[in-house]
């Protein structure tokens, strides 16, 4: 019974917290991280292990992709450079594929608590692989316009990037993949473009120095101090913080930027009444 009413209690937390209302940077990041402490163990049971194969796992396949162009061309070089260009695409395809299945799990998870809805983290790696083949899809075409954009003295790469930083949440929450993802995107940002990109650069900031000073310094600090010599012990006990790092990193990430798409939808939905 107390169990029942401890749950019902969060549920209704997690949907206060997910009202949508127009919120500035600080107050969404300071929320994203009170929703992310509420929903900390089924984030993590995605986050973690895929985190652990990615990193740790996926790289031994490299074994079984090297040297593939060995002999090809009769220049060592250029077979060199061919087989390192091989498997870094195989290695790095495979790990954006697991990747891309946490990051719809984590984000069919946040939906479900959102709506007072207890999605375990094995359905949500299951429905993560179902979707997987259009949101690769749609990966690619956004990932294509990117670059091309970018090519463009870099600042038109950065205003797509933001028209579209919507187009997961789009695609997994609203079913609208490839183009009508990114068209979607685009529809709520058009009208507040600065106010987004100002939040969208916020957390990107926030996250890089997180995972590139703070997490990085954590890290090696107390694996160093478990095993001074970086030894087996070293690698595992920085394995573990890096993983639960990106817990964190992850779903504030994801939290974040749902939180301003659900309010982004709220106010376009509100104009056109």
């Amino acid at each position: 019974m107390e169990e029942e009413l401890e749950q019902e209690e969060q549920q209704d937390e997690d949907q206060k917290l997910f009202k949508p209302s127009k919120k500035g940077f600080f107050t969404l990041l300071l929320e994203s991280f009170k929703f992310f402490t509420l929903n900390l163990p089924a984030i993590a049971t995605i986050v973690v292990p895929v985190f652990l194969i990615v990193e740790y796992l996926v790289p031994l396949l490299s074994t079984f992709v090297d040297d593939l162009a060995n002999e090809l061309t009769g220049w060592k070089f250029i077979d060199n450079f061919l087989s390192g260009v091989i498997e870094y695409i195989t290695i790095e395809f495979i790990r954006q594929l697991i990747g891309g299945i946490a990051w719809i799990a984590v984000i069919r998870v946040i939906a479900g608590a959102m709506h007072g809805e207890k999605i375990p983290g094995v359905q949500a790696l299951k429905d993560g692989t179902n979707m997987l083949p259009m949101y690769f899809v749609t990966a690619v075409i956004f990932y294509v316009f990117w670059i091309i954009t970018s090519l463009l003295l870099i600042i038109p790469g950065i205003i797509f990037a933001v028209y579209c930083a919507f187009w997961q949440y789009s695609y997994v929450l609203r079913g609208k993949g490839a183009f009508s993802a990114l068209t979607y995107s685009y529809s709520l940002v058009k009208d507040d473009f600065v106010r987004v990109f100002l939040n969208v650069f916020g957390i990107m900031v926030f996250l890089i120095v997180f995972d590139y000073f703070l997490l990085e310094f954590i890290s090696t600090t107390i694996a160093g101090a478990v095993d001074s010599e970086e030894g087996l012990l070293y690698g595992i006990v920085n394995a573990i913080i890096m993983a639960l790092g990106k817990v964190l990193e992850l779903g504030i990430e994801i939290i974040f930027l749902m939180m301003l798409f659900m309010t982004l939808e709220e106010e376009n939905t509100e104009t056109h009444i």
